[in-house]
């Protein structure tokens, strides 16, 4: 019986920030993504001046990395909102 070598594949990494939101069309500072890479999600965390109602919904489809440290939402104003981005590194 002969013995399999593992194989090990570079896959990108996963990185993952949580920034403070904005208005529309502006940017968003954030660290370590470049244009190479690729969003994999961004939530938008909303919640009332309580704490007590929380809305999560996804803005993926109007996010975009804008330039090297910064992403943009196309059309939602997040000003007061949180944002939970996890992006892949691409090909440096």
């Amino acid at each position: 019986m002969s013995h399999l070598k593992p194989r090990y594949i570079n896959s990108p990494i996963i990185r993952s920030a949580v920034v403070a939101g904005t208005t529309a069309a502006t940017n968003i500072a954030v660290t370590g993504i470049t244009l190479q890479d690729t969003l994999l999600c961004v939530m938008r965390l909303n919640r009332d001046a309580t704490a007590a109602n929380i809305d999560i919904s996804s803005v993926q489809s109007e996010a975009s990395i804008t330039s090297a440290g910064n992403i943009q939402l196309s059309t939602t104003n997040t000003t007061g909102d949180s944002l939970l981005i996890l992006w892949q590194n691409g090909v440096n």
